[in-house]
């Protein structure tokens, strides 16, 4: 029977359309702070020392993996001597990360069905309270607007196909998810039409996956993998020829081998590799939460115009903060070794949810697989303030279902233990049922036989009379 949303929002349902939508609405307290990122944080210190979970060991592990990551990143700011601001900045990221995922692991846990009430929410928010790009539908649609399209039509329409996904998680959903992926790579919306598209041919595998041998499934990724690149070919040609001429084309020019997506990514992702070379050149503690490049003469801002090929050196935005475009690269980057160890570790682990709860449950694949694959782009390529915002939608959905099947599996190993408890016990009863009738058995022919030797003890006795007397 397929889930579907009740005609009364329930109020979990109601607050968690209240708490998407109230992430757009914003104000300044030493940095940007949504009305629901003070709400998590208030619910957090209400709830969470007086919650049940720390009975399980996973959320214990949870609750001790962001501390070390908190603690590192604590003892690298006192070490490096950043301002407080500015320490103060980098730490709640790490502190609000832990609170949205809290409360989002609270309101998943009684129903995964609490799920699309959270796309709705993300969905109306953009509606009701605009975003903070500004640009026009037909000219992202036409390829002319690449920042509308990129952080508001393309997250919207996904959004929306996800949300269908959870009513209908079929072949056919996957092969829509493969068509708006690459109807967004095309628009040169590349990260989304890629995550987009590589989720619906990811999907459609897992979902035959129970209907074809398994020695099929490796023909059928490296079919999927040759599809992939050569859509990527196609993409590059009609760029190179100019018949795609909008969105992130550019990047594509300016690349040492185009047909190379590495080649690709530095273009586009300079940043990371970037942030990746300064945690390398301070790796013990790093270089503190937003620390200015103006301190070593733009050396990063410079090394990132050269990466892309830029003529002169561009100095925009984020001009004076060491360039790192990368979750998992910031927290070495701006915390040094330590910090990048525990964040490293709380995304693997969270990975390794999402790729167990892949091949155990058939149940929403589509957004497992397109969560997980999201997932693993932002830790690497996105920028730190969505280790807060955008993952612990993920990380929550990851953990509820783990955590559900873990125990689901536990609870099934103990019954399989009592029935096979209770089968040796039945066993050993009839054993030693059949073990007395034998005894029981033995002792009556035993019995049996003495009868008998005395009979015949007896009759030889009165035959020996019987001829003794006629001798006499």
């Amino acid at each position: 029977m397929k889930d579907r949303l009740n005609y009364q929002i329930p109020i979990k349902g109601l607050l968690l359309i209240l708490f998407e939508l109230c992430f757009g609405l914003k104000f300044e307290l030493g940095g940007s702070l949504s009305i629901s990122e003070i709400f998590v944080f208030c619910y957090t210190l209400l709830f969470l020392f007086r919650e049940p979970m720390f009975e399980e060991k996973s959320f214990r592990r949870l609750v001790l993996i962001y501390f070390l990551l908190f603690s590192a990143q604590c003892a690298s700011e006192a070490n490096v001597g950043s301002s407080f601001s500015n320490s103060l900045k980098g730490l709640a990221i790490t502190v609000f990360s832990f609170c949205h995922l809290y409360f989002l692991i609270n309101a998943f846990k009684g129903s995964r069905n609490m799920l699309p009430w959270a796309f709705v929410g993300m969905l109306i928010r953009p509606v009701l309270l605009g975003t903070d790009f500004e640009g026009n539908t037909l000219d992202a649609l036409n390829g002319m607007d690449v920042v509308y399209l990129k952080f508001v039509i393309a997250p919207l329409i996904i959004n929306l196909v996800m949300l269908f996904s959870f009513f209908n998680d079929n072949i056919k959903t996957s092969t829509l998810l493969v068509f708006v992926g690459l109807f967004f790579l095309l628009l040169g919306a590349r990260s989304w039409g890629g995550i987009a598209f590589i989720s619906g041919i990811a999907s459609i595998i897992i979902t035959a996956f129970k209907k074809i041998k398994f020695k099929y499934i490796i023909v059928m990724m490296f079919a999927a993998s040759i599809f992939a690149y050569n859509s990527y070919t196609v993409y590059v040609d009609r760029v190179l020829s100019g018949k795609i001429s909008g969105g992130n084309s550019g990047q594509i020019l300016r690349a040492d081998n185009p047909y190379n997506p590495i080649n690709l990514l530095k273009v586009g992702r300079t940043e990371t590799f970037i942030g990746a070379i300064a945690f390398l050149d301070a790796p013990l503690w790093g270089h503190g939460a937003w620390k200015k490049d103006s301190d070593y003469g733009f050396k990063y801002t410079k090394m990132k115009s050269h990466y892309q090929k830029l003529s002169e050196v561009v100095y925009v935005d984020d001009v004076d903060l060491v360039p790192c475009h990368s979750i998992a690269v910031g927290f070495g980057c701006y915390n040094g070794i330590f910090a990048f160890t525990a964040g490293g570790i709380l995304l693997l682990a969270f990975f390794y949810m999402g790729m167990h709860n892949i091949f155990v449950t058939r149940r929403y694949i589509i957004i497992s697989t397109y969560f997980l694959i999201i997932f693993a782009w932002h830790s690497l390529f996105s920028p730190q303030s969505n280790f807060r915002l955008t993952l612990p939608l993920y990380m929550a959905f990851f953990y509820t279902i783990f955590v559900y099947k873990s125990k689901e599996f536990h609870e099934a190993k103990v019954r399989k233990y009592k029935v096979l408890e209770a089968i040796r016990r039945e066993e050993a009863r009839q054993q030693q049922a059949e073990e007395e009738a034998a005894n029981a058995n033995e002792e009556t022919v035993t019995e049996e036989a003495e009868e008998i030797v005395e009979t015949k003890k007896r009759d030889y006795a009165a035959e020996f009379r019987k001829r003794h007397r006629k001798l006499i």
